[in-house]
Parts: C-alpha cells; sequence; structure tokens
C-alpha cells in the first residue's frame, strides 16, 4: 500500500511525488541497461583494485592495535564493557572477531573485512549517483568517492562503517522515494542499527532520516486539497518544536567551545534544513487535519524505527541474559564521552577560511549555468590552471593546504546553496518536482548531521570520513540548479579533485594529524599476528616484541599508555580490562601482581602521557628495574 494519506475521497486528484521515476540518466550511447552495467563495472574494478593496493598500507599502531585486541577479547568470548573497556559500542569488536575467525587471527584479517563491506559500499553509492547524474559522471563520481574515503587511511575505522552503513540505508530511502513500499524503510532503519551498534554517532544518520521524513510527510499532504477544509495546528506545533530541539541538542553538544567556526562548519547546515522545514510548515497550506498528519508520519517512522531496533535488540540479548545492561549502556555512553573529551584538540578552520571554497563554488555555478556552446572556452583554460596547480601543489604546502581547504570547508556552502534551490524554486531550478526536491533533500540531510562526526577532532580524516555524501550533495544540488549545462567545466572540476586525491592525498598520511607528508621507510611487519601489513619503522616494532616476548616467560605483560599493539602483536595476556591508557592507580595496583613480568612505556602517546607520574615511575624503577629502549618503546623487566 502506498505511504500517502488516504484524505478523502472529495480530495482532488494530483500526481503523487513518488509515482514516476525521475533518474539522472536519460536516453542515449550510454544510458541502455548494459551499457550502463558496463561502465558501472568498469568503474567498480577501478576503485576495487585501488583500494586493494592500499589495503595494508600504513597504519597508526593505536588504532589498529586497538581494534585487534578488542576483538581478539570478543574472539575469545568476552563481551565488550562487561569484559573490558570500549571505546565504541561494541558491535564492531564482534564483526571483527568474526573476522578473525574467516581470515585468520592478524591485523589485516580487519581490513578483509572492511574491504568486503567496500565491496558492496560502491553499488550502493553508483545507485545513489545515478539517481542525480547519467552513467559517466555517475562512475566518474564513484571513483572520486573512492579516492576521498577509505584509501586514505585504510584502517577498518568505525567512522568508516558509519559511512558504508549511511549509504547503504540512503540507497534503500531512495528506493522508498521512488517505490512506496515500506519494507525500503525497514531496511533504512536497519542499517542505522548496525551503525549505531557500531559507534554511537550512527545517531547522525537517524537524525538525518527523521529530518527527510518530516519534510516527505510536507510534500504528501501539501498536494492533498481538500474540498472541505479540516486544518489543524497541533502537528505544526509539535513538529516546529522537534526540529527546534534537534537544533538545542546540537548546541548542546558543543556548547563549550562554539564560536564563528563551529557555527559555521557544524551548525549551519543543521540550520539551513531546519530552517527550511520551519518555513515550509508555517507557509504550508494544506487542509490536512492533525490527526492524518500525524498518521502519515507515523506510517513511515514506525518501519524504519522497527528496523533500527531489531539488530539492538539482538546485540542488547546477551547482555540482559547475564544481567549485565548497565555495563553496556554506562560504557558505550561513558567510554564515548570520555574518548570525545580526550580528542577535544583540534576544531575545523576559522570561517575565513571559506574564502577557498569560493573558487569551487563558483565553477559548480558556471558548469550549471553556462551554456554548452561556450565550453571550449571555458574548459581548456580550467583545465590547464588545474594542471598547473596540481604540478605547484608538490612544491608549495600553502597550495596543497589552500586545496584541501576548498573542499573540506564545502559542506556549509553547498548545503545552503541546496535549501535556496527549494525554496527559490523554477527562477533557478531546473527540476524542483516533488520527487527531485526529497531525492536533494535526503542527500543534504545526510551531509549536513553527519558532517558532525568531525566534532570534536576536526582533523583532516575525519572530513574523509563523510566526504563521499558531500559528493553526492553536490552532484544533487548541481543536477537541480542546471538551467543549460556546461558538462566541460564539471568534468574538469572532479578530474581536478580526483587527481588531487590521488596524487596529494592517498600517497600521503593525511591521517597523521600533521597535514601531508610523504611516507620515506617502508617494510612489511614481519610478526605472526602482524599480517604483513606496510607500515613505516616495522623494525621497531619488531624488536620491541621480541624483548617483550624474551621476558614476559609465562607471565602477562603490562603495556601503556595508549600502546594496544603491543597485547596484540605480542599475543600476551592483560590482565586490565583496559587497552588503551591505564590510569596511575590501575598502573600501581598491576606491577604489584606477581604475574606480571614485563611492563611496556609508550613515551610518545598522543593523549594520555599524564598517567605516567612521579610515583608511576618511581615504583617501576624499584619493580622492573631492567629496561631497554626500541624506538618509542620502553620495555621494563624483573
Amino acid at each position: 500500500m502506498p505511504d500517502a494519506p488516504n484524505v478523502s475521497e472529495n480530495t482532488i486528484d494530483e500526481p503523487r511525488p513518488g509515482s514516476h521515476i525521475e533518474r539522472g540518466t536519460g536516453q542515449g550511447l550510454f544510458q541502455t541497461p548494459g551499457a550502463v552495467f558496463l561502465l558501472f563495472g568498469i568503474a567498480f574494478l577501478l576503485c576495487a583494485t585501488y583500494m586493494f593496493s592500499y589495503l595494508k598500507t600504513g597504519w597508526l599502531p593505536e588504532d589498529d592495535g586497538l581494534l585487534s585486541q578488542y576483538a581478539f577479547r570478543v574472539f575469545h568470548s568476552e563481551l565488550p564493557h562487561r569484559d573490558f573497556a570500549e571505546n565504541y559500542t561494541g558491535g564492531l569488536s564482534c564483526l571483527n572477531a568474526l573476522a578473525f575467525r574467516i581470515f585468520g587471527v592478524n591485523l589485516f584479517a580487519l581490513r578483509a573485512m572492511m574491504f568486503v563491506f567496500f565491496l558492496a559500499w560502491l553499488p550502493a553509492f553508483f545507485y545513489l549517483a545515478s539517481r542525480f547524474l547519467s552513467a559517466i559522471p555517475a562512475a566518474a563520481l564513484m571513483i572520486a568517492a573512492t579516492v576521498w574515503g577509505v584509501p586514505n587511511y585504510p584502517t577498518p575505522m568505525p567512522s568508516w562503517y558509519n559511512l558504508f552503513f549511511a549509504v547503504f540505508g540512503a540507497a534503500a530511502l531512495m528506493r522508498y522515494i521512488e517505490s512506496e513500499h515500506r519494507r525500503w524503510l525497514l531496511l533504512a532503519g536497519f542499517c542505522g542499527g548496525l551503525s549505531i551498534l557500531v559507534k554511537i554517532v550512527g545517531l547522525y544518520y537517524v537524525a538525518a532520516v527523521l529530518i527527510f521524513l518530516v519534510f516527505r510527510e510536507q510534500i504528501l499532504n501539501g498536494s492533498a486539497i481538500l474540498q472541505r477544509p479540516r486544518p489543524g495546528i497541533l502537528y505544526r506545533i509539535v513538529s516546529i518544536a522537534g526540529l527546534l530541539a534537534f537544533l538545542a541538542m546540537i548546541f548542546l553538544l558543543m556548547r563549550h567551545r562554539f564560536d564563528d567556526r563551529e557555527f559555521v562548519q557544524f551548525f549551519l547546515p543543521s540550520g539551513s534544513l531546519v530552517g527550511l522545514l520551519i518555513w515550509r510548515e508555517l507557509r504550508q497550506q494544506t487542509a490536512v487535519s492533525d490527526g492524518r498528519r500525524f498518521a502519515a508520519l507515523f506510517k513511515m517512522v514506525a518501519p524504519f524505527i522497527l528496523g533500527l531496533v531489531a539488530p539492538i535488540v539482538l546485540f542488547l540479548a546477551p547482555y540482559a541474559m547475564s544481567g549485565s545492561l548497565h555495563t553496556l549502556v554506562g560504557g558505550a555512553v561513558g567510554q564515548g564521552a570520555a574518548k570525545a573529551q580526550s580528542l577535544s584538540l583540534v576544531r575545523p578552520g576559522h570561517a575565513l577560511f571559506l574564502f577557498f571554497v569560493l573558487p569551487l563554488v563558483g565553477l559548480i555555478v558556471v558548469g550549471a549555468f553556462w551554456k554548452q556552446k561556450a565550453g571550449p572556452l571555458l574548459t581548456i583554460p580550467l583545465a590547464v590552471t588545474g594542471a598547473l596547480l596540481l604540478y605547484a601543489s608538490f612544491g608549495s604546502a600553502d597550495i596543497t593546504q589552500g586545496i584541501w581547504l576548498s573542499a573540506a570547508l564545502s559542506t556549509p556552502v553547498f548545503v545552503s546553496l541546496g535549501v535556496l534551490l527549494i525554496l527559490i524554486g523554477p527562477p533557478v531550478a531546473d527540476d524542483v518536482s516533488p520527487l527531485r526536491q526529497q531525492q536533494v533533500i535526503l542527500a543534504l540531510a545526510l551531509v549536513a548531521v553527519c558532517s558532525l562526526v568531525q566534532f570534536p577532532f576536526a582533523v583532516k580524516i575525519y572530513f574523509c570520513y563523510f566526504a563521499p555524501l558531500l559528493f553526492l550533495a553536490v552532484a544533487a544540488v548541481t543536477k537541480t540548479a542546471k538551467r543549460y549545462g556546461n558538462p566541460g567545466v564539471l568534468i574538469c572540476v572532479l578530474a581536478f579533485y580526483t587527481l588531487f586525491a590521488v596524487l596529494r592525498m592517498v600517497p600521503g598520511a593525511i591521517y597523521d594529524n600533521q597535514g601531508f607528508k610523504t611516507r620515506t621507510v617502508w617494510g612489511s611487519l614481519n610478526l605472526p599476528h602482524g599480517g604483513g601489513l606496510k607500515v613505516e619503522y616495522p623494525q621497531i616494532y619488531e624488536a620491541a616484541i621480541r624483548n617483550v616476548l624474551e621476558h614476559a616467560g609465562t607471565g602477562a605483560v603490562i603495556a601503556t599508555p595508549d600502546c594496544p599493539e603491543v597485547y596484540f602483536l605480542s599475543g600476551l595476556k592483560n590482565p586490565t580490562q583496559n587497552d588503551g591508557a591505564l590510569s596511575p592507580e590501575e598502573i600501581l595496583k598491576a606491577i604489584e601482581s606477581r604475574d606480571i613480568n614485563v611492563v611496556v612505556i609508550n613515551d610518545s602517546s598522543m593523549f594520555s602521557q599524564s598517567t605516567l607520574t612521579s610515583e608511576v615511575i618511581r615504583a617501576l624503577s624499584m619493580n622492573f628495574p631492567h629496561r631497554t629502549q626500541t624506538g618509542k618503546y620502553w620495555v621494563c623487566w624483573r
């Protein structure tokens, strides 16, 4: 049954918002099903090959080590939060434990599992892109999303899975818009539940979907005109209050550090969407009763929430049976808050840095509105300029940073442009049909809310965690705004940013939080659990693990702060519940145990160096008098 409310038998017949399919693909040489499939297949192979070529490349030992150690504990029948401290919800540790069973107990197993999800993500992304673009640019956009995404940091971080599930869920919602079958809402909710189980920020995806569903209800009931009006204001009050409450929660999230930077990058995108929905709600002349409007929204929200809670309930079952639900809830919330507090180091760029975004926005506008016959006059000099900029970026950190900022700070600009297109309509937009509006708002809501993943640690790699969603939003805005269309300009822009990622981002190490650096000394990590990862200075880790194993005997080991890779790579037991940074009290208690023969100290911890108090250092010197240093590790033994 369709989801549109059956308002009245006297309702005037209007075209259904979802009764026809509007796609970016038209008819032409490359628009037959076979040709589209061939183009997708070629792009799929390119993306898969590119991703696989970097799958074993690079790491941050704190991240790879922690994820692997969590999975290793689950592999040995421990439960996250109940039996050990987890920084995330715990679902990913269970998935990674499954990866150990399938691919073997090593660092690469987790990446192999992520690669499987990445391969499933590609067709979902292409499907979304094809709703706004024809086959060739949709394939090109998929390639751009790939090179700006996972290959930049192939460690299977939870945020990558949040991205995967957001795209899976968005594809289900896009199918729901076109077919109006509520099973797609159920699937979209299921993706949201899995995303939350991976990391609590999966709630951002859920919030984006709810915003979209509120907008869809406005679309459905805005076209229902009754012969006998039955106006009501209760639904209007409740919906506006809910939207304002959402903005209030964003403000409360960052209230301790809220100025022009947080306002522009984090608050403005969601604020623009909420402003659009409130404006439409106040101006909408629908005569549908409150009851029918609530019913229409409930018919969409209910299957979504049902799908959402299904995987969560399954995950909670072992905790409920063991009477430890409180440890899961407290751990998932408490550990997440503690982790966020420890990461509150990096803020987004100053609002004035939006100056770098203006050339990109200008080119997108030119590509959308300039007549096609002027193409060569623009495309040739634009291509030459782009090539020169790429060449200059190799010798100038400022140029590299400027190009990066032009993309990384563009979210509020393109979300605002999309909102204006919906507001103004036909004077500037080429297609503002009800279906197109829903498609655009879905894309904008996802990127606006999911961009909050950057808070409170807005380092470069956190932009990559949602950059593919931004590319979809830009495609939606461009397709909707196109009045004439100059594909040459848009192709040059897409090619430029794709090449920038290939040449300057992925070969560098943007995840080291220091900018774009060139990787220098490479080597395979030749340890039983190393999985053959190619890392910088592998001999440091190999020598440290050899020293640990030589002196540990059959005892346990303590490794702190922030060096969980020692536990996993050595295969030795951590007698505490914390694999990250132990508190001074935990360290002092642990070193009194006679079961511990070795303590490893990381003297280069980014976040937790304060745990090594003078009292801890004295106790270590007394109980573990022998020591040797290997790189950043001090290995101490009795």
